[in-house]
């Protein structure tokens, strides 16, 4: 391998360490409450190490929405390449977030205040989140089309889903004792079949 193009496929793979580290880090205690050495400890890095590949905490932060959003929109075209109903791509792409969640090294989520980055940070988090919003409404309104979904606004249903992944990483902590198929199983029954008892017990 060429030297250069070694050294930069390890200036990645820091990058990316430090990201999922701090998406972890901030989920479990919050942006403003983590501290920059508390990154670094759980790096093993020191504090110059990370200022080398990020200018402050918050341009971290920003990089951890950016990894947030573009695993998501990944995980979507996954799911769209997969192939199946509209319902079936939609269980695909649920299926995929619950595998990343339990991994810390797979965060996929980022839960801190949008308000913290800048304003042209936050319209680059926005533009590429309606991106992968556009993806699970396409999966929803193909469902409708196909009949595996039941005629229901998808901006609603996009909105709904969404919503519920994305407050996931809150309440889930390891020690719950659930699988990642577990935890989705549960989860699609709630969203796809809802709370009310079917005929028979089902």
């Amino acid at each position: 391998m060429h030297p250069a193009f070694d050294r930069s496929e390890e200036y990645q793979r820091r990058r990316l360490a430090m990201v999922q580290t701090a998406v972890y880090l901030f989920n479990r205690a919050g942006f403003h409450a983590t501290s920059i050495a508390e990154i670094v400890r759980e790096l093993g890095v020191s504090k110059a190490a990370l200022y080398y590949y990020f200018a402050d905490k918050t341009d971290l932060l920003f990089n951890c929405y950016l990894h947030a959003v573009d695993n998501g929109r990944h995980l979507a075209e996954s799911a769209a390449a997969h192939g199946g109903t509209g319902l079936e791509k939609l269980e695909t792409y649920i299926r995929n977030q619950f595998d990343a969640l339990v991994r810390k090294e797979g965060a996929a989520w980022i839960l801190s205040d949008l308000s913290v980055l800048s304003v042209e940070q936050r319209e680059e988090v926005k533009k590429r989140s309606r991106i992968v919003d556009g993806l699970v409404r396409a999966f929803i309104q193909e469902g409708i089309d196909d009949g595996s979904i039941s005629a229901i606004d998808p901006k609603i249903t996009e909105f709904f889903l969404m919503g519920s992944l994305n407050w996931l990483p809150r309440w889930y902590k390891p020690e719950l004792g659930y699988t990642a198929a577990e935890l989705t199983d549960i989860f699609l029954r709630f969203a796809f079949d809802g709370l009310r008892p079917r005929p028979g017990g089902g």
